[in-house]
């Protein structure tokens, strides 16, 4: 799998036009609140999706992975065009170059109203569930939305296209797996993830995260998993002493180092994209993380993308590029920053610079790169 090089995001979500090159392995998105940070790291995932409508509800579903409502579906799906564009021309276009090829996502389709009836006639829903969604309802709603269109995927020099249709009845649209090649961490993910899974089986995976671990908590001395009285298997760190701990008893700190840790292993030769790296992680911590995570993606040929509004975590990111030593080499960071302006339309624009070129600013002017 190739690293991405350049990105053209074309009418999505709040971001009408907006292009970026020249990225590095290590990539910082930065910016303030709602400036389209989480949008731009979804654009990405999208390049990468399959062509059904079940593989954008599993995106637009990581924006709610606490409290996942079935309900707004088709609200959150509508969202995702960009709001000034008319019903019947509903499209938005995401391109990108990559050291494989060319990469490309384009979603169109128009949007109409229709009666309750013919909604549901429609709807992705079995004849079973369109019982049982008659027989639960209170009533049916007499008028609906439909959205009838295609989504065309590229991936260098195949392509494939797929019709489409959901009704703002479909609640149950299953999530299509992304494919392999990209890799997603939210920012609040690890209070729900398998945070083992990639781990466990590999032997040197497992050693290498323990000794992680150990510098967190010297008491840590292997990590697996345990089978409760009820028959299922629980997440357990094993101490020194013998105790056997599940993760439960731990703060967010550890299953987000775990967290982490078990996506870079499954992005090998691939793409990582990170929301919001400080959840979940003191900040005395970073020193000791942030090195580790950025060497082992680099042995591991994994891109990052980091989103990230915590000045802290920034500094403590720009440390990797040892900027003090006059050593001369390519930077292994850029620093984007996504800003919305709104005037004279309303727009999302992008800065993007070397890490050193935030480092030296930042030391001499106190240049603030959020902004």
């Amino acid at each position: 799998m190739g690293h991405i090089n350049s990105i053209e995001i074309n009418r999505f979500r709040g971001i009408k036009q907006l292009e970026i090159t020249d990225f590095s392995n290590i990539n910082l998105i930065v910016g303030d609140n709602n400036s389209g940070k989480t949008t731009f790291l979804e654009a990405i995932q999208l390049l990468f999706a399959q062509t059904q409508i079940g593989s954008i509800k599993k995106i637009i579903n990581q924006r709610s992975v606490l409290s996942p409502d079935r309900n707004s579906f088709y609200v959150s799906f509508i969202k995702m065009f960009d709001i000034e564009q008319l019903a019947d021309q509903l499209e938005f276009d995401i391109y990108a170059e990559s050291s494989n090829g060319i990469l490309r996502f384009q979603l169109s389709g128009q949007e109409k109203s229709i009666s309750g009836d013919e909604a549901l006639k429609l709807s992705s829903l079995s004849p079973r569930e369109k019982m049982q969604y008659k027989r639960s309802s209170a009533f049916l709603p007499e008028a609906a939305k439909v959205f009838i269109g295609s989504i065309v995927s590229q991936i260098n020099k195949k392509i494939a296209e797929q019709n489409i249709r959901c009704t703002s009845l479909d609640t149950g649209l299953t999530g299509g797996a992304l494919k392999k090649e990209v890799q997603y961490i939210p920012s609040f993910g690890h209070m729900r993830y398998d945070l083992l899974q990639n781990i466990v089986d590999n032997p040197e995976y497992k050693k290498l995260t323990i000794d992680i671990l150990r510098q967190f908590d010297s008491e840590i001395a292997d990590i697996c998993y345990t089978k409760a009285d009820d028959g299922t298997y629980l997440e357990t760190i094993i101490t020194k002493n013998g105790s056997s701990m599940p993760f439960s008893v731990y703060g967010d700190g550890i299953k987000k180092i775990l967290y982490i840790l078990n996506k870079l292993f499954a992005s090998s030769d691939s793409i990582l994209l990170i929301d919001e790296i400080e959840t979940g992680l003191h900040k005395k911590y970073y020193d000791t993380l942030f090195p580790v995570v950025f060497a082992l993606a680099n042995k591991l040929n994994v891109q990052l993308f980091i989103a990230t509004h915590s000045n802290e975590a920034i500094d403590a990111i720009l440390k990797y590029g040892d900027y003090e030593n006059e050593i001369e080499k390519k930077d292994p960071i850029k620093v984007i920053t996504l800003k919305k302006i709104k005037s004279p339309d309303s727009n999302v624009v992008a800065r993007n610079v070397t890490g050193k070129y935030v480092y030296d600013n930042k030391k001499v002017f106190e240049f603030e790169v959020r902004l």
